[in-house]
């Protein structure tokens, strides 16, 4: 029994670390279930400040998500109404699926430039890119952290 718990763990594991690049797997939202459902099942090897702690991971992640558009379209140069585009499209896009989640955000950015800032199409379609940039930035960030969470499984169970 405990050597399926472990390797269900590795695969939910290396399914969160994928789930960092493909916006329809919740990464490192599935490596803190790893941990936690290896946790319950086999309770003499990790402890509950482990599990804990890489919530924080989890819990860093969605505000590396979350603002990394918005500091991309900033970074090349964006107004506020880009910025606030770029949120209003990133919720919006989370009701079209996987599309949504990409092109929201991007299109929002854009409408917000050429909508209210009145900026012409360049400038504006240089705040987009921005945020494609931060969304890039966003998931080589969330690989760096679900690599930080693995290593701090990794380390406690060594320990125990």
């Amino acid at each position: 029994m405990e050597w399926l718990v472990w390797v269900l763990t590795v695969v939910a594991l290396l399914c969160g670390v994928a789930g960092t690049f493909l916006p329809v797997l919740p990464g490192l939202g599935l490596i803190w279930l790893a941990v936690l459902f290896h946790k319950l099942m086999l309770p003499h090897i990790l402890s509950w400040w482990t599990v804990c702690f890489l919530f924080l991971g989890v819990l860093a992640g969605f505000l590396v998500d979350w603002m990394s558009g918005v500091f991309g379209a900033k970074w090349m140069g964006s107004s506020r109404y880009g910025m606030a585009g770029a949120c209003i499209g990133g919720i919006v896009g989370l009701f079209f699926g996987l599309p949504g989640l990409i092109l929201g955000p991007l299109a929002g950015a854009l409408a917000g430039e050429l909508i209210f800032s009145r900026r012409g199409l360049q400038a504006s379609t240089k705040a987009a890119a921005g945020v494609g940039l931060g969304m890039v930035a966003a998931s080589l960030i969330r690989f760096s952290i679900a690599i930080v969470m693995i290593l701090g499984f990794v380390f406690n169970v060594m320990l125990s």
